[in-house]
């Protein structure tokens, strides 16, 4: 079983549903963190489904102070603002169903769900457990965490030399 198919399974069990606030999607990039790792398969994605292109061009003029450049404000799909939730990063499946062991334990999640995952904190799961298992598939793509919209920019920058035929459309890369 996937990483992502057993946090599909444990988000279930947990019946702690969001309210759709999209809170913290709306929050700073800088404030969520992500591998390139986790947005390969969705910069491959992106190259089935012809949209490549324009989020490669989208992706150089993000900054880690914008928002989440995957977040729809006119969503109103039950999963939230996510255009492609389906390929989320991993930061985003551990939302509402983990927690990191530190001084003391933090629950990751909103506040509007920590009062009801508190009380299901057993059910929880190590998010560090989850995070040292992207080391297994690849320990280079894995090690450094960015702000999610530079993770989706190296993401596409990464396939886009590999996986496309001409390399990457030539837009000047930011810096």
């Amino acid at each position: 079983m996937s990483i992502y198919e057993e946090l599909d399974l444990l988000h279930e069990k947990l019946q702690v549903n969001c309210n759709g606030c999209r809170r913290c999607c709306e929050t700073e990039a800088y404030n969520i963190e992500a591998t390139i790792l986790e947005f390969i398969p969705l910069a491959l994605h992106l190259i089935e489904t012809n949209q490549f292109d324009f989020w490669f061009e989208k992706a150089q003029h993000l900054t880690p102070a914008d928002r989440c450049v995957l977040l729809v404000d006119e969503s109103i799909k039950a999963e939230g603002g996510c255009l492609f939730h389906s390929y989320r990063p991993l930061v985003c499946r551990l939302f509402s169903a983990s927690y990191l062991k530190r001084k003391n334990i933090e629950i990751l999640s909103c506040s509007f769900l920590k009062e009801s995952l508190s009380q299901k904190l057993d059910q929880l799961v190590d998010a560090q457990h989850y995070f040292d298992r992207l080391y297994d598939v690849d320990f280079y793509l894995a090690t450094t965490k960015y702000d999610i919209n530079t993770a989706f920019r190296k993401a596409l920058e990464y396939v886009g030399m590999r996986a496309l035929p001409t390399g990457y459309p030539s837009i000047p890369l930011a810096s």
